[in-house]
């Protein structure tokens, strides 16, 4: 299953009193495909969701939908209202006349809870949640401009700051920002599918830093092995000159521990000195004899 499926399967859960049903079936009719006195239908590949609109049209308005299934490779649910006595029912309930424009009805969303049960019937009828583990990102698709912006201001004093863009058959309210997915997440309903969210930004997190440990310590070792390579080319051509043994003691064993041991590090290098140097001292010895070679060469 999609997230967006997982998300809708977890609100069409959702028990809540007969004030919260009928603000949640008013956002779920608000922006379905149709929603006028001519028409009226919910088109959605969600089965959860089209039970949800039938189960909250008998019990807040005593009207009893048709649910269509269709679709060869892709289910597709249709809910309509053939009636049109059931459709007038409805839309006169909702504050609407004919040939009125479709527009928020802010008094249905007064009651306690009742915004957060309205924005679950939106996402339930025109919402798309994307894979957490790929974006952050959460759609609303609403075919009226001004609804648009109505639904954006309505959540504007919760801090989450909705943007909007036009499509082709509408209009696309939208966030990327995984906080307000959290917020909007929370707010209608989908505590789960929440915290699914929060566990995958933190397997990110950790990721990530994972990487980048990683890449600093092979940063590390690449780094350790060229300076291992020059140290051991430069010490060579001295061997072949015959001069390594006009070196200082101390810098004659810093040599030969080198050519004896191409590929460690300066700390396991201090290690098998005799005095067992300190990484620190054993370093700069090391470059106090390239210095020497490279004043010479």
């Amino acid at each position: 299953m999609s997230f967006t499926n997982d998300v809708k399967t977890e609100l069409s859960s959702v028990r809540q009193g007969s004030a919260l049903n009928l603000a949640e079936c008013y956002g779920m009719l608000l922006f379905c495909k149709e929603f006028s006195f001519e028409e009226i239908k919910l088109q959605t590949g969600s089965k959860e969701a089209a039970e949800r609109l039938s189960y909250l049209l008998r019990t807040s308005l005593d009207i009893f939908p048709e649910i269509i299934q269709g679709g060869n490779k892709k289910p597709c649910y249709r809910v309509t209202v053939s009636s049109y006595a059931d459709r007038k029912k409805i839309m006169y309930h909702f504050g609407y006349k004919p040939q009125q424009e479709i527009t928020l009805q802010k008094e249905f969303l007064k009651t306690e809870g009742s915004q957060g049960a309205f924005l679950r019937g939106a996402f339930l009828s025109c919402g798309l949640a994307s894979d957490p583990n790929k974006e952050y990102r959460i759609d609303f698709a609403i075919k009226n401009k001004t609804l648009a912006q109505e639904f954006i201001m309505l959540f504007a004093d919760k801090n989450i700051n909705l943007k909007m863009t036009n499509k082709t058959n509408g209009y696309v309210v939208y966030t990327k920002k995984s906080e307000e997915i959290e917020d909007l997440l929370t707010l209608m309903g989908a505590g789960g599918e929440t915290l699914n969210l929060i566990n995958v930004k933190i397997y990110k997190s950790l990721r990530n830093k994972s990487n980048r440990i990683n890449n600093f310590e092979t940063s590390n070792i690449v780094k350790t092995a060229n300076a291992a390579y020059l140290q051991r080319t430069a010490i060579e051509k001295w061997e072949k000159n015959g001069k390594l043994k006009t070196l200082p003691e101390e810098l004659y064993e810093v040599a030969m521990l080198r050519l004896e041991n191409p590929d460690l590090s300066l700390s396991a290098l201090s290690k098998l000195s005799k005095t067992k140097l300190t990484r620190s001292g054993f370093n700069h010895r090391m470059i106090k004899l390239m210095e020497i070679i490279n004043k010479e060469a």
